[in-house]
């Protein structure tokens, strides 16, 4: 089994690469929609200096069989590495697996990377799964565990409402929402950033420890142009303190061109200072009807939470959110 760095500007290449991917993520997953090729090769070769990507293959003879991605923060977390493996299911069980973490692990130690962080995807109830038993025989270890829920769309409007009717008590005259399709303007974009930079070190990690992010304006306006090549439509709802003009909480929905039936639920968060005002069920009711009224060929929201967030899970559960998958995450450490 050899291991070679992937050309992300070989058409021929990144499909195969692409089909290895959506083979292994569609495995015992009927539930999966995943984003078309042609997105992903806008993601693939998009050139992010604040994070950049690494794309390996494992070849069996001619044969691309299994794909690693690592990523390697630039602006924070800098002794981390974190990194995908993804085999196609045909070919399993013949060390392209296990090529590809030597592999990672090597770039690791070339590049002065102590932590290795990964997660998998696994059924709800399978606490014994394969995927977990391949990442600690390599010397990983639980970290954290992650919850993934669907939601079938579209919510009772009553539902909304109730939710939305309560919520407003505790909120109404310190603040206001606003729901942003594309993008929020420039005026907000700077503490909307500084909301979004504490979602790793707010959010239970279990045993990862995340330096706080550092997003500013202009990447997030780079992001912002990368989802419009990639066709892509972003849903943002924000809570703004009337008092002083900033972004105080949001949430944000994020629609993939290839997947038309789905959105995934990307973050939600709530600044310390201006909790326990449900902002946080107010500004995701309001990102639900937008999405509701604008794009009615959506069935299905997904959404990952840690289930120690009480919080958000019991604003998920209000609002229908049903337990899939979980979300394992390890890491291993190289010092």
């Amino acid at each position: 089994m050899e291991t070679r760095l992937i050309d992300v500007d070989d058409d021929a290449v990144c499909t195969r690469a692409y089909d290895v991917i959506v083979a292994s993520k569609n495995h015992e997953r009927p539930w999966n929609e995943p984003p078309s090729l042609a997105e992903t090769l806008v993601e693939w070769r998009h050139v992010d200096k604040s994070e950049p990507m690494e794309m390996w293959g494992a070849w069996d003879g001619d044969s691309l069989v299994g794909v690693a991605t690592i990523w390697l923060p630039m602006e924070d977390n800098t002794s981390m590495v974190w990194h995908d493996v993804q085999v196609d299911a045909a070919h399993r069980r013949r060390g392209a697996g296990s090529a590809l973490v030597e592999r990672i692990v090597g770039r690791a130690t070339e590049v002065g990377r102590p932590t290795l962080v990964t997660d998998c995807i696994v059924p709800a109830g399978d606490d014994g799964h394969p995927y977990g038993r391949f990442a600690e025989k390599h010397g990983f270890r639980l970290s954290n565990t992650e919850i993934t829920r669907h939601l079938e769309l579209p919510v009772d409007d009553d539902l909304l409402a109730r939710h939305a009717e309560h919520a407003r008590t505790r909120w109404e005259g310190g603040y206001r929402l606003e729901t942003h399709v594309g993008g929020v303007p420039a005026a907000l974009q700077p503490s909307l950033c500084a909301v979004m930079n504490q979602l790793g070190v707010d959010a239970p990690t279990g045993d990862i420890e995340f330096e706080e992010e550092s997003l500013t304006p202009a990447r997030y306006e780079e992001h912002l142009e990368l989802f419009r090549r990639q066709g892509r439509t972003r849903v943002t709802t924000v809570a703004v303190h009337e008092a002083s003009g900033d972004v105080v909480a949001y949430t944000d929905l994020m629609l993939p061109a290839g997947a038309p039936s789905v959105a995934w639920q990307w973050g939600t968060l709530v600044h310390k200072a201006h909790r326990g005002r449900r902002l946080g069920m107010a500004v995701k009711v309001e990102n639900l009807r937008r999405l509701q009224a604008d794009h009615p060929e959506r069935s299905r929201v997904i959404t990952t939470n840690d289930d120690t967030n009480s919080w958000m899970v019991s604003i998920n559960e209000d609002l229908g959110f049903r337990v899939v998958e979980r979300n394992p995450a390890y890491q291993r450490s190289l010092a």
